[in-house]
């Protein structure tokens, strides 16, 4: 389980090969996760969890797609480094995060 930062600046969650964002609270004070491809593909896959532990998943009606949140990931590690040094060229900042990526 591992969270990064949509454009807007909201959670999502990485599980298992899928990215979620959230839906909303449910009872108990658990968190009810969607798949993000809810819109594009009209997936049910969603996940429960409370305190960093999964409750239930619901499957998917697709395949990972792990390619997406490689990318994802290193959008993230960019915006990251270039809020973090100010002071690094925009060059330096993805040079920097191409070779963590790697």
């Amino acid at each position: 389980m591992e969270f990064i930062k949509s454009e807007k600046g909201k959670d999502k969650l990485i599980y298992k090969g899928y990215m979620y964002t959230f839906e909303k609270f449910g009872t108990e004070e658990k968190s009810i996760w969607k798949c993000d491809q809810y819109k594009k593909m009209k997936c049910k896959g969603r996940i429960h969890s409370l305190n960093n532990e999964i409750l239930k998943e619901i499957q998917h009606n697709h395949v990972q797609d792990c390619g997406n949140i490689e990318a994802a990931k290193a959008v993230n590690l960019i915006k990251n480094m270039a809020t973090q040094n100010v002071d690094l060229s925009t060059r330096a900042v993805i040079s920097s995060a191409s070779t963590s990526v790697s």
